[in-house]
């Protein structure tokens, strides 16, 4: 077999999400699900291949949380690179509560959730960053407080 559709992951950029005050989760929906919102008012790009800021404002997680707990990543907001290059980010994924005695605690002492993770896409000018609009993303995130942030770390499909 060839090599073609053997993959490995690059490490391209870590992201941390700060957010405020504001979360709003409403519901029940028809069907039973809930809606949440959570403005981002800022953040950090930080890594190999991408550095800059999360534009504050600009966006929002409208996730979704199920009925089985489950929560429906969709994150659209923009990033500014280092150079001013706005990058638009659709981050789409699941976040899955962990069960007792499947917690896992960071170091901060905080529970974590089962499994984290989602894929971004990217809507990018034409230049340095436009590799983000053709490469297959994925990544993981975790749950920070003090204050109240999430750290995402993304990979590129090699």
């Amino acid at each position: 077999m060839s090599n073609f559709v053997d993959i490995r992951l690059e490490h391209v950029f870590d992201i941390t999400i700060f957010f405020g005050a504001d979360r709003t989760v409403f519901g029940p929906l028809p069907g039973g699900d809930r809606q949440g919102y959570t403005p981002p008012i800022g953040g950090t790009i930080r890594g190999p291949r991408l550095n800059g800021e999360v534009v504050p404002h600009s966006g929002a997680d409208y996730a979704t949380v199920r009925t089985d707990g489950v929560v429906e990543v969709k994150t659209h907001y923009l990033l500014k690179a280092d150079d001013g290059t706005l990058i638009y980010i659709n981050n789409m994924g699941y976040l899955v509560p962990a069960t007792p005695g499947q917690a896992a605690v960071n170091e901060q002492g905080l529970t974590q959730p089962a499994y984290f993770r989602f894929t971004p896409y990217f809507k990018v000018p034409e230049g340095p960053h436009d590799w983000l609009s053709r490469t297959c993303i994925v990544g993981a995130g975790e749950r920070r407080t003090d204050p109240d942030h999430s750290f995402f770390r993304f990979y590129a499909l090699r």
